[in-house]
């Protein structure tokens, strides 16, 4: 049956094809000859301004305005079309039906039975080309939301990337100019030094080898003068007498004291010079520092962590500041709390990077500060020289500071520490610290963490404090 339906359909179809275009007829009209074709395709043939012509089919002379309308083949048409349409339209692969339902909420196309089945019973279901329009309209505003809002990101992003771009180009050349500027002074600074250093070498040389000139000089008068006193003296009384004079001449020029190599102007403008030397060093290592930490190091904001602190330390209120006690506070003997040293740490610990952080430390008392595996013993005494839990460096009651860690050694400070930097590359394995009020290297010490690592701060002495600086 559905084989006997197909070739009518093809039958109707060829019988309402028009033999120009070869397609359904539009306005079919038919001729004298008797043969029907579109109205616009025999127009084509029949030409503007129309003339004679032969019948595309037959040959026979055509006519202008011979032509008549046919319009029950343009019924029939329209019917071929209608079902042609409906055998194009897609169908349900379940129950072959056309799909002619739009299901709402599963935003699916539908069959009449798919419309019953328990999948889609309860949903709105409306037909296609009903739904088709809606959502066609739909998607031409959000279309022309969306496109104005693309236009106006466009728009936005490249002006903020334009924008940005100008600054990171000023920012190029104001980081040039700066650095090259620096670097004229730098050279500049440097070329005069060098200079000055230079010329008090070589006054220092000519000094010393006129000093030894001298020294050569007065040694080779020395034994002339020498011999001669050891000739005269054997000598009878007038012989003696006879030149003695110009002996004891000799005599004294030989006592005369020989200019010092280095006079005290001389030694004053080494002393100058090696100051300003100095003054300039200190200078760019403070300059130097200062920038490598602002540029490549991550400054911490360390707070201590009252749960480590010994019962006999006070933690401030916002846990920046330690003090030491007279007597023992009652707190929780937790594993994290120190009991055997009067130590505490900081709240942060670090497994990578590199941080800094600043103390401010008393001019009296027995202080440390530095870093602590987060392994280091809290319930018994550290034994420093010993174990290498600890980095530290300590200030003792008698005012000598020493760097801890394994063996501890005495530091020679030219002043009192007020202000201290401490610095912690985990990777690198490098403690250093540095007195802020000049930036100065204090000591660094070198080692491989696996560990944790955390700041660490203790305390000897009601009349000292550790400040951690914000």
């Amino acid at each position: 049956m559905a084989e006997e339906l197909l070739a009518l359909r093809e039958q109707l179809l060829a019988e309402a094809t028009c033999p120009v275009c070869l397609d359904v007829f539009e306005q079919p009209v038919v001729t004298a000859c008797g043969h029907s074709f579109c109205g616009q395709c025999l127009a084509a043939v029949l030409g503007d301004p129309p003339r004679p012509a032969a019948c595309p089919q037959c040959r026979a002379p055509l006519e202008p305005g011979s032509q008549r309308p046919i319009r029950s083949l343009g019924n029939m048409a329209g019917l071929a079309r209608s079902l042609e349409e409906e055998a194009a339209r897609p169908r349900c692969p379940q129950h072959g039906k056309a799909l002619a339902l739009f299901c709402e909420p599963c935003a699916a196309l539908l069959c009449a039975p798919c419309r019953d089945g328990p999948q889609h019973r309860g949903h709105r279901v409306r037909p296609a080309e009903v739904a088709a329009r809606e959502l066609q309209e739909t998607l031409q505003t959000n279309l022309l939301s969306l496109q104005e809002q693309k236009e106006n990101l466009n728009h936005r992003g490249d002006q903020k990337s334009e924008d940005l771009q100008v600054t990171v180009m000023l920012e190029y050349r104001r980081v040039l100019e700066t650095f090259e500027k620096l670097q004229q002074c730098l050279e500049g600074q440097k070329k005069i030094l060098l200079a000055q250093l230079g010329q008090m070498s070589l006054e220092l040389v000519s000094k010393s080898g006129e000093y030894t000139r001298r020294v050569l000089e007065r040694q080779s008068l020395l034994d002339t003068v020498i011999a001669q006193i050891q000739e005269k003296r054997e000598q009878p009384a007038v012989e003696f007498l006879k030149d003695v004079g110009t002996i004891l001449s000799s005599c004294e020029a030989a006592k005369a004291l020989i200019p010092e190599p280095v006079s005290p102007e001389l030694q004053k403008s080494v002393q100058s010079l090696t100051w300003k030397s100095q003054q300039v060093v200190d200078t760019v290592t403070k300059f130097r520092v200062n920038m490598c930490h602002k540029i490549d190091w991550q400054r911490e904001q360390v707070t201590l962590d009252p749960d480590t602190a010994h019962p006999r330390l006070i933690v401030w209120e916002h846990c920046n500041m330690v003090q030491l006690n007279s007597r023992v506070t009652n707190l929780p003997d937790t594993p994290k709390r120190f009991t055997g040293s009067l130590s505490v740490l900081g709240t942060q610990g670090f497994t990578s990077g590199r941080h800094y952080w600043e103390v401010e430390v008393g001019e009296e008392g027995s202080w440390a500060v530095g870093v602590a595996l987060e392994s280091v013993p809290r319930k018994e005494p550290l034994h420093l020289p010993s174990s290498e839990k600890v980095w530290e460096l300590r200030m003792e009651s008698a005012g000598q500071y020493r760097a801890v860690c394994m063996a501890p050694y005495p530091l020679a400070l030219r002043e009192k520490l007020q202000r201290i930097r401490v610095c912690l590359d985990y990777k690198a394995g490098r403690v250093t610290f540095y007195n802020v009020k000049d930036m100065m290297q204090i000591l660094q010490f070198e080692t491989t963490f696996t560990e944790k690592v955390f700041p660490y701060f203790w305390l000897y002495s009601v009349k000292s404090q550790i400040r951690v600086c914000d």
